[in-house]
């Protein structure tokens, strides 16, 4: 599975959440930390919790782990030739990282590869416009085609039924114009539970690994 999406749209929450889910099913899971784009959130600052529960977080090694240098491993391409593992390439949300997957766009071409675009309709430059010229961006740089959509579209704690329905409105409007179907929606299990909302067949239930640097407290 491979995960694209502009800034924000929460493809790494996703990709963490869903590691966990698979592991907890007892697949084989392994994580590709392809962001090496943004500082910010990444998969391998969660990289201890989630060997623990089995799954084989792939990412920079010693004093690279957290260097902002393109460092990518030897160790992805063993897992995307691995058919008895399910695989999770978290890649950054620009054209650049776009080039990275590409690398690896041969080992992508089979049948049980979903290259899905993850959606926030409420992050910078995401109008449906923004949205598809994006998709077709990542496509050109990737030599990979999107498959399908996932909407994880959401203002954290503070997101309303109104604001999912209408995400939900403008990604149906988005299939319609790119004929390329949704798949998925990540959704936070308390959130929902909070809103009222049923659980529904397509959900990725979506919890918050990473910290948001800029709620921790300040010390001195």
């Amino acid at each position: 599975m491979v995960l694209i999406g502009g800034y924000g749209a929460g493809k790494t929450q996703l990709s963490i959440s869903l590691a966990f889910q698979w592991a907890k099913a007892s697949k084989r899971v392994a994580l590709a930390d392809l962001d090496l784009i943004n500082p910010y959130f990444r998969s391998r600052e969660v990289a201890v919790p989630l060997e623990k529960a089995g799954v084989e977080v792939i990412r920079p090694q010693g004093d690279l782990a957290f260097a902002e240098n393109p460092s990518l491993t030897p160790q992805i391409e063993g897992a995307l030739r691995d058919s008895s593992k399910r695989v999770i390439l978290d890649v950054g949300g620009n054209e650049t990282g776009a080039t990275i997957v590409g690398r690896y766009h041969a080992l992508l071409q089979g049948n049980d590869v979903a290259v899905l675009q993850v959606v926030n309709i409420f992050r910078p430059f995401s109008t449906l416009e923004e949205i598809d010229n994006l998709r077709l961006d990542m496509e050109r740089k990737s030599h990979l085609n999107v498959h399908g959509w996932i909407n994880n579209s959401n203002l954290q704690d503070w997101t309303t039924v109104e604001d999912w329905q209408k995400s939900e409105e403008l990604i149906q409007t988005l299939v319609a114009k790119t004929r390329i179907p949704k798949v998925a929606c990540g959704v936070n299990p308390q959130w929902a539970e909070k809103a009222g909302l049923l659980w529904e067949a397509d959900w990725i239930p979506v919890q918050r690994h990473l910290n948001l640097g800029w709620k921790s407290q300040a010390k001195g």
